[in-house]
């Protein structure tokens, strides 16, 4: 029997059945490394990168299905808001309307038995989306007559706050009193550049 170093490559066709099995294993062996180094290994690695994008686009897809699910509710919320800021607006004086609620403060005055000694407008205050409008009053009256037209004067359709309010008794014996007060009401600004 001939030693396993004698043998030639070249006549691999003859060698015994046990060294061909052996270089063709190590061939074998070669040859699924290599396709392991030069095509599997970069395809599981792409198949890695895909799978951290399936987590992602499932994370982004639950994200947005969540916002598709609240988006009813946001709608209501929105619509209700904006229902609310409808009504507030409405209840705001425009430009035009200054001098008819002057004259419904006179009238609710007037028929509550009180004499006005000023009802005027004063100088407009810029705030950040509205004007203030402060309504200098001072009038002479009864108590009950003053809250009468107080309480005449919350009802109006427009918004007019009282502050700054101070009476006293015309004098020490009469039951009339003076009532001075700094009522305010206030303009959205869109609505009184477009009147202009």
């Amino acid at each position: 029997m001939a030693s396993y170093n004698e043998l030639d490559i070249e006549e691999l066709a003859e060698w015994p059945l046990l060294p061909q099995l052996v270089v063709i294993l190590l061939i074998a062996g070669l040859i699924q490394a290599a396709g392991y180094w030069f095509y599997l290994q970069p395809q599981m690695e792409q198949i890695e990168q895909l799978r951290q994008q399936e987590v992602t686009l499932k994370s982004t897809a639950t994200i947005k299905a969540n916002k598709v699910a609240t988006l009813p509710k946001l709608q209501a919320q929105l619509d209700e808001l904006s229902e609310r800021y409808d009504y507030l607006s409405r209840q705001l004086p425009v430009q035009k309307e200054l001098a008819s609620m002057l004259a419904s403060v006179n009238e609710e005055g007037l028929k509550n038995s009180l004499t006005f000694t000023r009802i005027d407008w004063g100088q407009k205050q810029n705030q950040e989306f509205l004007y203030r409008l402060p309504l200098n009053i001072e009038l002479t009256g009864q108590y009950h007559s003053i809250g009468d037209f107080s309480q005449a004067i919350a009802e109006l359709p427009r918004i007019i706050n009282f502050d700054d309010i101070d009476w006293q008794r015309v004098s020490q014996e009469s039951s009339t009193l003076h009532f001075r007060v700094r009522a305010y009401t206030y303009q959205f600004k869109p609505e009184v550049e477009d009147e202009k």
